[in-house]
């Protein structure tokens, strides 16, 4: 994975993750980032970043 695409990918992830926070509270993004050994976005594996983005996206598509 590219620098850019990392970028990328973060960025959307922070973006899908500010509504799913806003609508759900912190709680339900950080279940998403521990599924992934993770404790907040600096820590998630860059292999992870599209299933993440997925889990979250799902989660937002679902409060519409």
């Amino acid at each position: 994975m590219t620098t850019n695409e990392r970028r990328n990918w973060i960025i959307n992830i922070e973006n899908t993750a500010a509504v799913v926070e806003s609508q759900l509270g912190w709680e339900v993004v950080k279940s998403v980032f521990e599924r992934y050994g993770a404790k907040n976005i600096c820590d998630l594996n860059p292999k992870d970043l599209p299933e993440i983005f997925s889990e979250l996206y799902a989660i937002e598509s679902d409060l519409r």
